[in-house]
Parts: structure tokens; sequence; C-alpha cells
């Protein structure tokens, strides 16, 4: 009987990573192409990106082809994407039998090995997603910088720009942020922020990286900083209780939590008001994830199979891992 070949692809907005496994967990090759996030690409280079990425993977075995392939997809944000998707993308895809998942579900199951719990992204925008006992899985949030994102590096800078205008004008308390803000966009005053946004339209990624300095100066004592990063961490808890609740997880605590993003990397700023507001409502077990995204995509591949994930078969993982410093 031939080896059958399992492929995780975390699809992104700048790269596409793929990982090719035997049904061991032995990882046999692994590939990088460019974005795969279709809104931003288009569906035709969307596909020529994961395809690029799954033969990468699959060249030290001599494969062109994939038994199963589960994709992890940014921009899976709506059924109409996935229905869309499904339709005129899976069938171009180079495997036998092809999955399209959410980029927070396959971050979800690499987390925690597939076992339940929730995660929270917090990078640039936030997300939450979470699997229960039964298997199902439902995400939280996600929505967009316009209407959602709370919690995130472009929501915490936000909140700190309006700070800066309100302390201009003498509506808000004074901020260290000011004089940070200032520093850090190049301006010699809080009124040509406007400038800043709205004629030399700062995009969300340069807006998000503000964030590093509030965190920063809240934890160096900013009432004004603190409080916009005590925000953004409840905001973050809530997505979680959100979905421990619509899951129906109460009976699983302690729940666990795995953290990622740029956010989290704060540390005890906002790690401490996430778990005091969690708290409140849950129990639980803050983690971090054993395995990235595309890894698991992989194992994610193995349960749609019905092939157990061993811990002989986490061992390997582990050990391709490190090989390919994934």
């Amino acid at each position: 009987m031939a080896e059958v070949t399992f492929v995780g692809v975390d699809g992104g907005a700048t790269k596409t990573l793929s990982v090719a496994a035997d049904a061991e967990g032995n990882i046999i090759g692994v590939g990088e192409a460019g974005p795969s996030n279709y809104h931003i690409v288009g569906l035709d280079t969307a596909v020529e990106n994961i395809n690029a990425s799954i033969r990468l993977a699959l060249a030290g075995a001599k494969l062109g082809v994939a038994d199963v392939v589960v994709l992890g997809l940014a921009g899976m944000d709506t059924l109409h994407d996935f229905r869309f998707f499904e339709e005129k993308a899976v069938p171009k895809v180079a495997g036998r039998r092809v999955y399209v998942r959410h980029d927070a579900e396959i971050a979800l199951v690499g987390a925690t090995v597939g076992r339940p719990g929730v995660i929270v992204i917090a990078g640039t925008g936030s997300v939450a997603g979470a699997r229960n006992r039964r298997g199902e899985y439902a995400r939280c949030g996600g929505w967009g910088y316009l209407v959602g994102d709370e919690g995130s590096a472009y929501y915490i800078a936000i909140e700190a720009l309006r700070a800066v205008l309100w302390a201009f004008d003498g509506r808000g308390e004074p901020t260290a942020l000011t004089g940070e803000v200032l520093k850090a966009l190049g301006i010699d005053s809080p009124d040509e922020i406007l400038r800043k946004l709205y004629l030399e339209g700062m995009g969300t990624s340069d807006v998000a990286k503000l964030a590093p300095l509030v965190t920063r100066l809240a934890a160096q004592g900013d009432g004004v900083a603190a409080r916009i990063v005590e925000r953004a961490a409840e905001q973050l808890a809530l997505h979680v209780v959100a979905l421990v609740k619509r899951l129906g997880m109460l009976e699983e605590q302690p729940i666990k939590v795995a953290v990622v993003g740029g956010v989290f990397k704060a540390g005890r700023v906002v790690l401490e008001p996430f778990e005091k507001k969690l708290r409140e409502h849950i129990q639980v077990e803050i983690i971090k994830p054993e395995f990235p995204p595309a890894v698991g995509a992989l194992i994610l591949a193995y349960t749609l199979s019905n092939v157990e994930v061993t811990e002989k078969v986490a061992q390997n993982l582990k050990r391709g891992v490190e090989k390919f410093k994934l």
C-alpha cells in the first residue's frame, strides 16, 4: 500500500507556508511561496502560491500532488468566502482531498495539538477561535479595523491617538503619550495627526506600529496608557468568554487558552488584566502554542482522515519542526 501524504497549509496576506508529512508525523518537506489571501492577491494568484508551496514541500519525496491537504487561509471570514473558494479554487489545488479552514482554526489546533481550547490572536488585528470536546469549532471577532479588531495593536494605537487629541483639546488628562506619539510620527503638534491619517493615508499596519510605545508607557506607569491597555486586554478576554459560552464549554474548565501575536509580547502589562477579566467568568490555563499554524493544519489533516495523533506522532512532528526550523 502506498504511503499517504498529508499537507498542512498556512496561507496569509504576506506568505504561504506548507508542511508535508507521512501518517507517522515524519515531516518530509516544507515549502514557502507568496501570499494566498484571495481578497488581496486575487483567486488565481492565491491558487498559484498555494500550489507552489505544496509542490516545494513535496519535492523531496518526488511528488506533485498530496493525498490530503488542509488549507488554513486568511480571508475566510464569511460563508460566501468558503463557498466561493471551495467551488472556484479547491478543484485546482494540488491535493486529492482538500479541506478549507479559517487560519485561526489551524492556529488553535497547532497550539493545543488538537485538544479542546481557545486561541486569541492579537496582532495588527484580533480574532479568537475555540474547539470543544465534541470537536465543534467557532470563531469570535476578526471583523476588521472599521467595525472590530478590539484589543488589537491597531485598536490600542487608535485609542492612544484619540487620547493625545483629547489632551490637546483639554477634554482628556495630560499623558506621556503625547510626546512619544509626536516623536514616533515625526510631527511637532497633535493637530498634525490629522495630516498623517487623512492626507498621507497611514495604513492600518502603520498605525498599529504605535502600539508598543503605548504598552511601554503603560508598564512605566502612565495612567492614560495603562487604561488603554487594560481596556484592550479586557476586550480580548471577552472574546474567550463569548466562545466558551457559545460552544457550551463551561463544563470543560479549566480551559486551555493560547495567546499569540505582537500585543501579547508586551508581557504582564497585557496578560495580567487579560487573565483577571477571564477569571471573573471562567477558570483558565494560559498556555504557549505547541506547534505553529501550518503544523496545526497538518494535524487537522490527520484528524479529518481518522489518523490518531499519538504521542509518537507528536514527537515526530516536534523533531521535524526543529529540523526545518518552523
